[in-house]
C-alpha cells in the first residue's frame, strides 16, 4: 500500500493503522530482507529495485489471499496474537480462546511471552494484536481496559500452619523455603524488596520456568509457592490452600493492553469481548479459594 500510494501517511489511512505501525512494519521487512525497499528522500516515495522485485512477487499472492477469505469453507485461517508476561498462565485467557474457537473455528491463537516491558513493546510494534497484562500506566500509544483485580498469594501444602492461620507478617513467611518463577516478575521483585527492607533472610528453594508445576512442588513439601491470582480464577478447582498476601504486598489489575494506533481484526476483537465477559462473570461471583492459575 505504501508503494501504491507513495506515502506512509496515505497508506496508514487506507489500512486503518497508525503511521508509526506502518513505518515499523516496513522497517522490519527491510531488516529481514537486508535491502532498502523505498527511497525515502523522494516525494512521493519511490520504490527501489529490490522493492520493485518484491512487489512484483508479493502482489499476486496478497490479492489471492484476500480472495480466499471470502470462499466459505476454503477461507484462510484467521490468526490472533496475544502477549502475556513471563510466567502468566491466566485462567481467563484459555477460557476465552476456547470460547473463541467455538464461535470462530478457523481462528488460530498465538501466545507470546516476555518481560512486562517487552510485552508492551510487542503491542506498540504490532508484533501482537494485544496483551493481557497489568496496567502500563499513562501512555500516549497504549490503551488499557481493566478485566479483573489480582492479589499476591502464597500457596501452601494441606497440612501447613498457614493453611489454618495466615501469616501475621512477611517475617513469618520468610521462615520457609519459597518456590518462585525463574523470571524476575513484578511479584517476585516486590516480595524480595520487602524482605530486604525488613532485613530478614529468606531462601529460594526452587525457580520454575513453568508455573503449571508450581502446585506440584508445593504439594511435595519443597516449599511455599508465591504467585499472582486474579478474581477470574475464583471458579477453578480447589487443590491446595491459598492465602492472600494483600496485607503485605499491593494488589493490581489485569486487563487488555492494546495500541491506539492499530485497528484490530474481528477475531481479535471477539477474543477481547470473551475476556471482558469472563472478567464480568468473575466479578459477579463471591470470592472462593482455588488453585493458582496466574503468576506474575
Amino acid at each position: 500500500m505504501v508503494a501504491k500510494l507513495g506515502s506512509f501517511s496515505k497508506a496508514s489511512e487506507a489500512l486503518g493503522l497508525g503511521q508509526p505501525a506502518v513505518t515499523k512494519h516496513v522497517q522490519r521487512l527491510e531488516a529481514e530482507i537486508g535491502r532498502a525497499l523505498l527511497e525515502r528522500g523522494m516525494r512521493p516515495l519511490r520504490v527501489t529495485a529490490a522493492g520493485t522485485n518484491l512487489l512484483r512477487m508479493a502482489e499476486p499472492l496478497v490479492e489471492g489471499l484476500e480472495g480466499l477469505s471470502h470462499l466459505g469453507p476454503f477461507a484462510i485461517t484467521a490468526r490472533v496474537a496475544v502477549g502475556v508476561p513471563h510466567g502468566f498462565v491466566g485462567y481467563a485467557l484459555p477460557q476465552a480462546v476456547r470460547q473463541l474457537r467455538q464461535q470462530l473455528p478457523a481462528t488460530r491463537t498465538r501466545v507470546l511471552s516476555g518481560t512486562k516491558e517487552e510485552v508492551f513493546e510487542m503491542v506498540e510494534t504490532g508484533s501482537v494484536d494485544f496483551a493481557v497484562a497489568p496496567d502500563p500506566g499513562p501512555s500516549r500509544s497504549l490503551e488499557f481496559t481493566p478485566l479483573y483485580p489480582s492479589e499476591r498469594i502464597v500457596i501452601t501444602p494441606q497440612d501447613h500452619p498457614f493453611a489454618k492461620e495466615a501469616p501475621k507478617s512477611l517475617k513469618e513467611l520468610a521462615q520457609y523455603p519459597l518456590i518462585v518463577p525463574r523470571f524476575h516478575t513484578e511479584t517476585r521483585a516486590l516480595l524480595e524488596r520487602e524482605f530486604r527492607r525488613l532485613k530478614v533472610p529468606y531462601e529460594i528453594a526452587v525457580e520454575l520456568d513453568s508455573v503449571e508445576m508450581l502446585e506440584r512442588y508445593v504439594e511435595l513439601g519443597v516449599g511455599l509457592g508465591i504467585g499472582l491470582r486474579g478474581a477470574a480464577d475464583a471458579v477453578s478447582g480447589i487443590r491446595l490452600p491459598i492465602v492472600s498476601l494483600a496485607r503485605f504486598l499491593p494488589s493490581q489489575t489485569i486487563g487488555v493492553v492494546r495500541s491506539r494506533a492499530v485497528a484490530l481484526s474481528d477475531p481479535a476483537l471477539a477474543l477481547i469481548r470473551q475476556l471482558e465477559e469472563i472478567g464480568r462473570s468473575a466479578e459477579r461471583r463471591p470470592g472462593r479459594r482455588g488453585s493458582i492459575r496466574n503468576s506474575g
